[in-house]
């Protein structure tokens, strides 16, 4: 009889434990929401003096490369191009729209508001939004990923963002940013 109450005992403990840690892995962010948190705590900070890297860490090369290319057309070049070659690239048409009273142009797929950062849609960086970075799961695929940010609590006004995620040999790299 002992023996059968040490064992129903132990199953009962078996299962309280499993559920419990089924209950912490359904809590715990996916890797594309610790990614998109990772990405916007180390941006946004105040001590990351070398954004770049920040960035090639966690975004696409391609998304880079619409951002760039797009930035080099709107304002003033570091030279770091040459004359020919920019004037090559900035004088193709490219497809332009207003859309939610912001002014975006077509740069490889990739819509890019001009007159703004393109990780946080802003010109301003809140106090706030350094410290309150919360995310919701939208959409989970296999290989992408569409995540709610929410930079900012009440002290300030929050900015919601919807980051894009695709995964790249066990990493995800933010691929589009829209409002």
């Amino acid at each position: 009889m002992s023996s059968l109450i040490i064992t129903t005992r132990n199953a009962f403990l078996f299962f309280c434990m499993f559920i419990f840690s089924q209950l912490a892995l359904a809590t715990e962010n996916t890797p594309p929401e610790r990614a998109a948190i990772s990405f916007y705590k180390a941006y946004l900070s105040t001590d990351s003096i070398n954004n770049s890297a920040i960035v090639s860490k966690y975004v696409s090369d391609r998304l880079m490369k619409s951002i760039n290319d797009s930035s080099m057309c709107n304002y003033d070049s570091d030279d770091s191009v040459p004359a020919a070659e920019l004037e090559k690239l900035c004088s193709k048409k490219r497809e332009c729209k207003e859309y939610k009273g912001n002014y975006l142009c077509d740069w490889y797929g990739i819509w890019i508001e001009p007159d703004v950062n393109y990780f946080t849609k802003s010109q301003d960086v809140y106090p706030s939004w350094k410290s309150n970075i919360k995310t919701s799961s939208v959409i989970q695929k296999d290989q992408e990923s569409v995540i709610n940010v929410v930079l900012g609590d009440d002290t300030d006004p929050t900015n919601a963002l919807r980051v894009t995620l695709k995964e790249n040999n066990n990493d995800w790299k933010i691929v589009s940013i829209t409002k």
